[in-house]
């Protein structure tokens, strides 16, 4: 009976030494590479104002942009910027491209399929923006209509579920291209954020916010399995937060401050 007990317990121990060691194998050193590199590379879409664009010296600027030097400035490492497509998100984090992507990325549970979120950095309203005489208050409305988004985005896959039989959906590879789209009037509409629409707004009169059509947390994204990075990127966010000075660059970039933002 001894016998049985101490080959059962020794089964123990080699199966929890196992188990220790497919855990070395598997630790997250994401965080502790990019202090060693002493660099964050971010993949940013510079073409989605007022996320992301160049200002007059040509130099990086917008919300993203802003939470990505905050957040360097935190980590005690330089800034690298890589620009995008919002096709291209996805792809260049899971290739090791960037390390993480702060570009207007809207929390969705397909996403979260292949790529690990941050908590929210702004929560964003998709809305409709057409024309100022134009009667649009509902989705029922834009039937018979083409309405522009840009591809791969989650304005893009709202409009796709949500949108009434009949209605003409037109996609094009960045936000300057579906803005150009409605001012020239190739399209009759398009669904935008809020923070891009007042933007347009600052520019022009022409073109109103008809109706919102939900929500859209937006956050930062880091590769599956990357616990480690993801956690000290939660404690900066809630810092920043407490200190004010995520509301400040809402505030100066986005012209909306969140009262308050979802965690998971």
């Amino acid at each position: 009976m001894i016998k049985l007990l101490k080959t059962a317990m020794a089964s123990v121990v080699a199966t929890a030494l196992l188990c220790t060691a497919g855990l070395a194998q598997t630790t997250d050193e994401s965080l502790q590479k990019i202090i060693q590199r002493g660099k964050l590379i971010v993949g940013i879409s510079l073409s989605t104002p007022p996320y992301g664009m160049t200002d007059a010296n040509m130099k990086p600027a917008g919300f993203d942009v802003a939470m990505a030097k905050l957040i360097s400035r935190d980590l005690g490492v330089e800034l690298e910027i890589v620009d995008q497509v919002s096709q291209a998100r996805i792809p260049n984090l899971t290739s090791g491209k960037v390390d993480i992507l702060i570009s207007s990325f809207g929390v969705t549970a397909e996403r979260a399929k292949t790529v690990m979120y941050t908590n929210s950095i702004y929560v964003d309203e998709q809305m409709v923006l057409a024309p100022a005489q134009s009667d649009m208050g509902s989705l029922k409305d834009l039937v018979g209509k083409r309405v522009g988004v840009t591809r791969s985005t989650t304005n893009d896959t709202l409009i796709t579920e949500r949108a009434v039989e009949g209605t003409i959906i037109q996609r094009f590879e960045d936000d300057a291209a579906t803005n150009q789209a409605l001012f020239t009037g190739k399209v009759d509409a398009i669904v935008s954020g809020v923070a891009a629409a007042i933007a347009i707004s600052k520019h022009t009169d022409k073109f109103d916010r008809k109706f919102a059509v939900r929500q859209s947390p937006m956050a930062i994204g880091v590769r599956h399995g990357e616990f480690n990075l993801r956690q000290w990127l939660n404690t900066d966010l809630l810092m920043l937060w407490n200190s004010g000075e995520l509301q400040a660059a809402q505030k100066e970039w986005l012209g909306v401050v969140n009262e308050e933002l979802p965690r998971f």
